[in-house]
């Protein structure tokens, strides 16, 4: 189980610097929020990952506030991960739209 979260951290991870790579190599604005859109996205998914992991290997949360810690940081993460996705789903009709100006052009 901790070899899957561990595989699954460094895929977002990954995921992230990806979205990050892609967000500073394009030209257009909307496909640039697009972009850092997507990298929040990982990069929460990468937070909520790694708390679930430290409350399933257990060796550091011996103590009230480690768990506390990561409770924060499990929601933390799930609010960002619904706010990236809530503007990704305002943000893409426009990329969508700008496509296809540009492919008609």
């Amino acid at each position: 189980m901790q070899f899957v979260l561990i595989l699954l951290i460094v895929l977002s991870l990954g995921g992230y610097l990806l979205a990050k790579r892609r967000a500073f190599h394009t030209k257009s604005t909307n496909r640039k929020f697009l972009f850092n859109t997507q990298a929040s996205i990982w990069l929460s998914l990468f937070v909520i990952l790694f708390a679930v992991n430290q409350f399933v290997s257990g060796d550091g949360l011996t103590t009230t506030i480690g768990k506390v810690v990561c409770s924060i940081l499990i929601v933390i993460g799930v609010a960002s991960f619904i706010a990236g996705f809530i503007r990704y789903k305002k943000i893409y009709p426009y990329v969508v739209r700008e496509m296809e100006q540009t492919e008609q052009s």
